[in-house]
């Protein structure tokens, strides 16, 4: 573009366009000028799909939003299935032969839940090079690298042969649904209205408990035929599906209007942003654009790596937010959840059932476990995360507490009193389903949601994606140790678990603020407050907020006397 056509372009823009268009284009013209916009990667041309403005699908409003949640959901539906798939495959006699762990010693104990630890091992991968690649590629080309990883990783496992085999399977599984469950909840987060911010992600693993009971009852019909082989490999194949038809589906999707802003694509972004809202209002739209700018602006010269972001301090407390993000995700897995739903069939063994009806009971947990993310989904944008942290620890705490003590009876009356038995073992079982209820409608979301609203855009990437590394590592050490937890101290495990939710009372009323129905771009100055403590951190961020709504203007916004300079910048 010649520079009289910039300059007659800048004219034109002077005479029609509003003031915040024109705040806009200033704004857009600084980026520019201090090369802040990030320049596309090279090897983005080499990954199939991506976003086409004139191949995203022509939906607005409510239509746009329900795809985008059916596209979403999907992705995260594939990561309940892969994650639960092992339940009753690490009970059956075939998989166990070949993986040489029939014998029921130690080492076989250590074996089992090694593979299932393999998988978090993945994940841990599957997060850092979603950190690494979103902010390159685009939200939609990291998905669709996420499912090849995926397709490979499933293949792999469910033509298993051997240990080493499945170890490999289980890795590149991991790696997958670590691509998938890091960069969904960012994608959706950065495209959805804030005000259904919460509501998006709890829908979307109101999916993931969908396929968890998808995978349970096939795996449980599976154990009906006459092959013990097909009855674990069939399930593992299956979730190729979900992958298969994400690909299919992905490259007729919007691509965040955050990472279209930050690499230079602002009117591809305003047509998002009006394709995705609800109820498209040009100006909030423009307000909406300007935000994202003046976050980008703001954030100049941050170059973020993992090591910056880990050991050097900077102005934006990028170590306080990861140790927000990655906390929010460890105690999660520090609730017992695990301990319930991925060793469901052996902990009701333990509360005093036996045989098939221990595992129904565990396959109608993840009943309760779906309708407890539709209360979730109103819960997460009304109530607020930091009350469902709170109340959810609180309520966790009692219900494991009385759990432990109800197992303890049913252990000490199992050979006197069997009817007795009988009673307090209905009541572990009611108490692990109240259990999971209230996990399911406060923490789980919540876990995902927090990382992504914690991050400003310049790491929201790789923040979420070292929160994820946290949820991988402790996933790991939990499924590693519970085996041996159940063995050595029986129902004592269910009342360790309950003091853990105590405990985290702590650090969640402290440093965790409220992030529901506000704007990413106004939670990036929250968090970036100099206190660690909420009621400080609270007010000092009204008290910025209302210094510059006293200013009346923006504070990166340009001058009108730079004009010229600008426009020989552009028509560079």
């Amino acid at each position: 573009m010649t520079a009289e056509k910039v300059n007659a372009k800048h004219n034109d823009v002077l005479a029609e366009k509003s003031t915040a268009e024109q705040s806009e284009f200033d704004m857009v013209a600084h980026l520019t000028r201090e090369g802040l916009f990030k320049p596309e990667s090279r090897m983005e041309k080499f990954i199939p799909g991506g976003y086409s403005p004139s191949r995203c699908i022509k939906l607005k409003g409510k239509s746009m939003s329900y795809a985008i949640l059916m596209l979403a959901g999907t992705a995260i539906m594939f990561f309940g299935f892969d994650a639960s798939c092992m339940s009753q495959v690490n009970t059956n006699d075939d998989y166990l032969r070949l993986m040489k762990a029939s014998s029921g010693s130690s080492r076989d104990a250590a074996a089992i839940g090694g593979l299932v630890s393999l998988w978090f091992l993945g994940f841990l991968f599957g997060a850092v090079f979603t950190g690494y690649l979103a902010d390159r590629v685009g939200r939609l080309k990291t998905i669709a690298i996420g499912c090849y990883w995926a397709i490979l990783g499933a293949a792999l496992q469910s033509s298993a042969q051997n240990f080493a085999w499945m170890s490999f399977g289980r890795i590149l599984g991991g790696v997958g649904c670590g691509h998938l469950n890091t960069i969904v909840p960012i994608w959706t987060s950065e495209i959805a209205d804030p005000h259904l911010r919460g509501a998006f992600v709890s829908f979307e693993f109101a999916l993931a408990i969908v396929g968890q009971i998808i995978v349970y009852w096939t795996e449980y019909a599976c154990t009906k035929s006459r092959s013990l082989s097909f009855s674990w490999r069939f399930p593992l194949g299956l979730q190729i599906i979900f992958l298969l038809f994400i690909l299919v589906c992905c490259p007729f999707f919007p691509e965040s209007p955050r990472h279209l802003v930050q690499t230079g694509h602002v009117d591809s972004a305003r047509e998002v942003l009006e394709r995705c809202r609800l109820h498209p209002d040009a100006e909030k739209i423009e307000d909406e654009i300007n935000e994202i700018l003046d976050s980008i602006a703001l954030e100049k010269g941050a170059h973020h790596t993992f090591y910056s972001m880990l050991f050097i301090k900077d102005k934006q407390n990028t170590r306080r937010r990861i140790i927000l993000g990655a906390g929010v995700q460890i105690m999660q897995k520090f609730t017992g959840i695990d301990f319930v739903v991925t060793y469901a069939p052996e902990l009701f063994t333990l509360a005093g059932f036996s045989g098939d009806k221990s595992i129904v009971l565990a396959g109608c947990n993840f009943i309760g476990y779906f309708f407890s993310l539709l209360l979730a989904m109103y819960l997460s944008d009304h109530v607020g995360r930091r009350r469902l942290m709170l109340g959810g620890c609180l309520a966790m705490g009692i219900l494991l507490l009385i759990g432990g003590i109800l197992a303890h009876e049913v252990e000490a009356l199992s050979d006197t009193n069997p009817a007795k038995t009988a009673q307090y073992a209905a009541g572990v079982a009611t108490i692990l389903y109240c259990y999971t209820f209230a996990y399911g409608s406060t923490w789980l979301t919540t876990c995902w949601v927090y990382p992504v609203e914690v991050f400003p855009l310049s790491c929201r990437a790789k923040g979420t994606a070292l929160a994820t590394v946290a949820f991988s590592i402790a996933g790991g050490v939990i499924n590693e140790i519970i085996p041996y937890l159940t063995s050595a101290i029986g129902f004592w495990t269910l009342i360790l678990f309950s003091l853990v939710n105590f405990v985290m009372l702590i650090p969640v009323y402290l440093f965790y603020v409220e992030t529901a129905r506000r704007h990413l771009e106004h939670l990036d100055i929250l968090f970036s407050t100099s206190s660690p403590f909420v009621w400080k951190a609270e007010k000092e961020f009204e008290e910025l907020l209302a210094q510059r709504e006293a200013t009346g203007i923006a504070p990166l916004s340009i001058s009108k006397d730079a004009e010229p300079e600008l426009e020989k910048e552009i028509a560079k």
